[in-house]
């Protein structure tokens, strides 16, 4: 870092001072011009983004960083409830719908700035992509916008998903091959590689998160492609391009909306990078075979289940995604026992809790053993027919049928949602405790 003011101060009045102008011009220029809110918001996210690239070149430290952000997160916060600072609201929120977005961006840079400290390219990649990235894609979608999926607060456009894309993967290529000296194929496969990555963060975003999902999404996919040789990135790039062609294709056979098919396509190529095929196959079996096992009535909705269910469904994936990282040890009985448990639930969870008879019971077993068919048949090939997997898969069904049990006694009121969010979290906490459940015979069966 170079630290261009010896007062740390002095910089931090400096950036708090063109924050505040800016938003004062362009509030005058919406109300005198009635210009789009969308561009006149972009515009201010274009113009600070371009100023926090310049961080790395103001300060020798990060601490003044963290103050500036969390200050500027604290002040926009109050803008719609401090008469002094209504003006600057059409600067920062969208008409007619809830972001935190004004409160993310200043709060992500300054939470790179620290994660990158001494690393400037780290830091100006994902900031490049936040800034320039994610207002192609919102001027794109706004213009040219035709082809529309939809997220968990309205919708989004394909145009302007292919927009981010293209500036993502310009504002890694470029900088990359300025200033580093990695050879041009393999600079040339983590810019396509953080293009797809960045373009789905973004997508599956909502409320203004994706300000806070892009940057350190970039930031971690820097981390883990950086120093991987090339046939691995090649490698990977495939398996990602496959696996989101896949998921496009297969979205009309599911019950998913569009942004939680470009969430199933992230989790699975994360699953790769971690496990492996094996642990990349399991959510997709989920992901291509869920919809049939549900009962007839609910085999034809469309678009239904959000990024929520998802990420209900995922989570307990990534509980057992990084343990594994954690520990250096293999977790894939638990991890695929978690998946075998939620599309168990999926099966059973329209049934509510009226006490057992003969028809009950029938769906919640039918429930369990498909399920257990669905993941431990694939889990036993994929694991070479070994001695430890053959053992596992039987003690599996009662390690899915107790959580299932579990999760149908919770089912006491009929007229609750079966898409809200709270059966997602309540479906999330009952798969991640059967999967404990089966972690414990997966220590002593070897």
């Amino acid at each position: 870092m170079l630290g261009a003011f010896p007062n740390p101060i002095l910089g931090v009045s400096l950036v708090m001072g063109i924050l505040a102008t800016a938003m004062s011009v362009l509030s005058y220029i919406k109300k005198k011009t009635g210009c789009e809110p969308e561009i006149i918001r972009k515009a201010l996210h274009v113009l600070m983004g371009l100023v926090t690239l310049s961080f790395p070149y103001l300060f020798e430290e990060s601490w003044p960083v963290a103050v500036l952000s969390i200050a500027t997160a604290v002040i926009l916060s109050f803008v719609g409830k401090l008469r002094m600072l209504n003006s600057w609201g059409c600067v920062l929120k969208a008409d007619g719908r809830q972001s935190y977005g004004h409160i993310c961006f200043p709060l992500a840079i300054g939470i790179l700035f620290t994660l990158t400290f001494e690393q400037p390219l780290f830091f100006c990649i994902p900031v490049l992509i936040l800034t320039l990235a994610d207002a192609a894609s919102a001027l794109v979608g706004i213009k040219y916008g035709t082809h529309k999926y939809t997220t968990v607060d309205g919708a989004k456009s394909t145009e302007g998903s292919l927009a981010f894309f293209t500036f993502a993967l310009l504002g890694t290529l470029i900088p990359l091959d300025l200033f580093t000296s990695m050879p041009a194929d393999k600079t040339l496969f983590i810019s396509l590689i953080m293009g797809i990555l960045a373009m789905l963060f973004e997508g599956i975003a909502w409320r203004g998160f994706d300000n806070l999902a892009i940057p350190l999404g970039a930031l971690l996919v820097l981390h883990t492609h950086i120093d991987v040789p090339v046939e691995t990135l090649a490698t990977r790039l495939i398996v990602l391009a496959v696996i989101l062609s896949f998921s496009i294709a297969w979205r009309h056979k599911t019950t998913l909306t569009g942004s939680a098919v470009l969430g199933v396509a992230l989790f699975a190529y994360a699953s790769f990078v971690v496990g492996g095929l094996q642990w990349m196959t399991m959510p997709l079996i989920v992901f291509s075979c869920y919809r049939w096992c549900m009962p007839m009535r609910f085999q034809t909705i469309e678009n239904r289940h959000s990024m929520y269910a998802v990420l209900s469904v995922a989570s307990t994936g990534l509980v057992w995604l990084g343990t594994t990282l954690f520990y250096g040890k293999d977790f894939i009985f638990p991890y695929t026992l978690a998946f075998a448990v939620h599309a168990a639930i999926i099966m059973v969870a329209h049934v509510h809790s009226r006490g057992f008879n003969t028809s009950r019971l029938r769906i919640l077993l039918s429930g369990t053993l498909r399920s257990w068919l669905l993941l431990f048949v694939p889990f036993v090939i994929l694991a070479g027919f070994s001695r430890q997997a053959m053992l596992l898969t039987v003690v599996a069904p009662l390690c899915i049928a107790l959580p299932v049990l579990a999760f149908y006694f919770s089912q006491q009121d009929p007229t609750r949602s079966l898409t809200g969010k709270t059966r997602w979290f309540k479906q999330a906490v009952f798969a991640i405790l059967g999967s404990l459940v089966g972690s414990v015979p997966a220590a002593f069966i070897h």
